[in-house]
């Protein structure tokens, strides 16, 4: 029985051990496509990030809204160094006397939310260093008819440098994306006015060409 139960230990460590190595392989082969410029690995390392926020319940202190908003990110383009990402947000409303009454607008929801994504698009992203993110932002308006059309209400783009030389716990969305070449307008009723977005940098390589190295 010692022996029998000395072997399954030894199984189970060498296999724990194999899992390990393994993995720690796969990282750095990760690692390195992405340094040589391979824009198919950099898009699988994302899409897989933003897949486990989709399953994600909002971390503490997150409201549901903006959470919302992060797990709607889309990949839109990719550099070698570089992402392009978007989603969109609305404005907060609630109930008060028996009235729905607007608390945050879709502009202020669009400040929050891409301070957040360009935070976690920097540093939440497993095996990838970006050294920029450009985050838009869209909101819904009325078109024609009435029929709703979402338009961009804010872009951003940070910059690594700019952002590790920020203080992100002690500074307001705001602020944040004040540091960051940001656009959005307000109008005099606190909303937010569809802009104009820059061109896109990149775009997406053709799928098929994330597989291992040996």
């Amino acid at each position: 029985m010692i022996i029998l139960g000395s072997l399954v230990v030894l199984v189970i460590f060498l296999g724990t051990g194999w899992a390990i190595a393994t993995e720690m392989f796969q990282q750095r082969t990760w690692r390195r496509r992405v340094a040589s410029g391979d824009t198919a690995i950099l898009v699988a390392l994302i899409e897989e990030a933003l897949v486990t926020w989709r399953r994600a319940r909002p971390p503490k202190g997150v409201s549901a809204a903006l959470w919302a908003g992060v797990q709607g990110v889309q990949l839109v383009a990719v550099t070698e160094n570089s992402a392009t990402v978007s989603t969109s947000a609305e404005g907060e409303f609630r109930t008060e006397g028996g009235q729905r009454v607007q608390v945050s607008t879709a502009l202020d929801e669009a400040i929050a939310l891409a301070a957040r994504v360009a935070d976690m698009m920097l540093y939440d992203v497993p095996n990838l260093h970006l050294g920029a993110v450009r985050v838009d932002i869209y909101a819904t308006f009325a078109g024609e008819g009435g029929v709703p059309v979402q338009r961009p209400i804010l872009t951003t783009e940070a910059t690594r440098a700019d952002a590790d030389a920020l203080a992100w716990g002690t500074m307001t969305a705001e602020e944040i994306l004040g540091r960051f070449a940001t656009v959005y307008e307000r109008a005099a009723t606190g909303q937010g006015l569809p802009i104009e977005l820059p061109p896109i940098e990149g775009g997406l390589p053709a799928p098929g060409g994330v597989q291992g190295e040996g």
